[in-house]
């Protein structure tokens, strides 16, 4: 009887110890995946507040990769643990660190990797993203005439409709209503009928505080005859602005409460300046041989095109666009988009 009591003992013993090595491995389990839990939800949170600094200073990419570095740094991260992919609408990154672990190592592994990926747009994205936007929801988008040619995707809420020759839209061509063409060498190869309503955006106010700020308003209207414009910040006109013949430079916005229109012959500024047309009302272009870097933006009016041989490095954005001409090119570009405020950014990812 007592060899059997001790035997009983001896095996409480032994399963008593296997019970605790148990315990403890599960514990130092429950300590070691809690400490990846935790580290991930703080990288998480730094890449996103990295994000959405960086989507602020969208659409400079540079400026805004920068940002997202050092808000990336501020809250713990090195620079080698982030990659980055950056346009001219959304920032995304993904960031890995290998964590130490403390318990698990019993087991085999000492260390774990903790992969967080993360993405932010700035508020620009969507009616910036296109090269030719029509806002309307009650007038067809247009296409009239011979040699248009659109290097970009176009966009209207309405529907679409191309009547002439040589007519080309590099990308994506989309229409809430239908898309219909007329003519000979038409090129659309990318049709999106039936798609999706997109929000026409406005800076008014934002643009007007700049100005105002900057002390750049006019309370009447300005007529600009053959001189150059420099805009280091944006300009407020209280009424029409008047082009006849003038070159535009720097990176900023003309906004007027009232129309803007473009009157002679070689109107143009130079590759490196950004300047966006901003009317309150329509932006009308008459003329020939007139190249313009920057953004025609008319959120509430028409934007018209009446002449021939006229090119926009940049953005046509408008609540409606019409072309009575020949030889126009609308050629997108993403940079001329800095000539405008951004209004924050949100998360994506």
């Amino acid at each position: 009887m007592v060899k059997f009591l001790q035997d009983e003992r001896g095996t409480a013993t032994v399963i008593f110890a296997i019970c605790f090595v148990a315990l403890i491995g599960f514990l130092g389990l429950v300590v070691d995946v809690g400490n990846l839990s935790l580290q991930k939800a703080k990288i998480q949170n730094a890449l996103d507040a990295a994000c959405l600094a960086g989507a602020q200073e969208l659409p400079d990419t540079v400026k805004a990769q920068d940002t997202a570095i050092e808000y990336a740094e501020l809250n713990g991260l090195n620079e080698s643990e982030v990659t980055l992919q950056v346009n001219s609408s959304i920032i995304s990154a993904d960031a890995t660190r290998t964590i130490k672990l403390y318990f698990i190592p019993v087991f085999g592994f000492n260390t774990s990797s903790v992969n967080v990926s993360a993405a932010a747009s700035g508020s620009m994205a969507h009616v910036f993203d296109y090269t030719l936007f029509s806002g309307s929801t009650r007038n067809t988008l247009t296409l009239n005439g011979n040699h248009l040619y659109v290097g970009g995707t176009a966009h209207t809420n309405q529907n679409f409709k191309v009547n002439g020759n040589y007519i080309s839209v590099t990308g994506a061509c989309e229409a809430v209503g239908t898309i219909s063409s007329n003519g000979n060498n038409i090129n659309l190869p990318y049709l999106y009928p039936h798609s999706a309503y997109v929000d026409m955006l406005d800076y008014t106010t934002q643009v007007r505080e700049q100005a105002q700020a900057a002390g750049h308003v006019y309370n009447s209207s300005q007529t600009y005859n053959g001189n150059n414009i420099y805009v280091d910040n944006s300009i407020y006109i209280k009424g029409n602005a008047t082009l006849n013949g003038n070159r535009i430079y720097g990176a900023g916005a003309i906004l007027t409460t009232g129309d803007i229109t473009l009157n002679g012959n070689c109107l143009s500024a130079t590759t490196n300046d950004q300047v966006c047309l901003y009317s309150g009302e329509d932006i009308t272009i008459n003329g020939n041989n007139i190249t313009i870097h920057g953004i025609l933006y008319a959120p509430n009016g028409d934007i018209t095109f009446n002449g021939n041989n006229i090119t926009v490095y940049g953005k046509v954005i408008g609540y409606k666009a019409n072309f009575n001409g020949n030889d126009i090119t609308i050629n997108g570009t993403d940079s001329n988009v800095i000539s405008l405020p951004n209004h924050g950014a949100r998360l994506v990812r």
